[in-house]
């Protein structure tokens, strides 16, 4: 009896058997979809099509499992997606489109969020940088709009822990929050143009002890109404 075939050595065998490249079509005979397959799973590229015969998904399988770059497109043949796969799990970066516009990019690593994430508007600008470490939020995340930071905020494990700073389109501070495991927790403070604190208004794990009240320094003319104005449209800001 011959001695049974090292591992190493099946695997080699395997790897170099021929796929079989298999179509579907739909009922007008139009290719739908295009896979190479070993052992009846997919092993190499799969292709699926829009009925115009644009590729709508381009992936790379190894042993069934996606394993490479995942592509995904509109109908128009625009981007739509593009991911790194290691063995079924995202690992690496992810690229998003919006009308074939990058729209944001994450990183992975085993199928977790893992690294600096970016979010982009239309015109390209960056509207966000956020990190992540084993697909929790930590340290500082920026937002930003026209290309101005209109939040500075911070994180730890996922949650808002310490001062969260709040800008006007000018750049200026326009107010600061400090968290405490996601709840405001101490002295939310707003500010006038030149920087003085003008209005003060404590928290306790989230709860308002009190009302607003104007702190000793004048306010300048237009800066009463400034705080209230500029967190309104901060809020429209971030939420794009």
């Amino acid at each position: 009896m011959s001695a049974p075939m090292p591992t190493a050595a099946v695997l080699s065998v395997a790897e170099a058997v021929e796929p079989t490249v298999v179509e579907t079509r739909d009922s007008a005979g139009r290719v739908v979809s295009r896979a190479e397959l070993v052992d009846g799973v997919p092993h190499g590229e799969t292709v699926q099509y829009a009925p115009t015969g644009t590729a709508l998904l381009r992936a790379s399988y190894v042993s069934g499992l996606v394993d490479g770059t995942l592509r995904t497109f509109d109908a128009q043949g625009r981007p739509v997606q593009e991911a790194q796969y290691r063995m079924g799990q995202l690992d690496g970066a992810m690229s998003v489109y919006q009308d074939g516009r990058l729209a944001g990019r994450q990183q992975y690593v085993a199928g977790v969020l893992h690294g600096e994430s970016t979010t982009y508007a239309p015109s390209g600008l960056v509207t966000s940088r956020m990190t992540y470490e084993a697909g929790k939020l930590e340290r500082e995340a920026l937002f930003l709009h026209d290309g101005v930071v209109v939040r500075r905020a911070r994180y730890a494990k996922g949650r808002l822990e310490g001062e969260t700073r709040e800008y006007a389109a000018d750049g200026t501070l326009a107010q600061s929050l400090p968290y405490q495991a996601d709840l405001l927790h101490g002295a939310v403070r707003r500010y006038a143009n030149d920087g003085t604190a003008t209005h003060e208004r404590i928290y306790r794990l989230g709860k308002p002890q009190g009302d607003w009240r104007a702190l000793d320094a004048p306010a300048a003319d237009g800066d009463a109404a400034r705080g209230p104005r500029i967190v309104k449209q901060l809020e429209k800001w971030v939420r794009g």
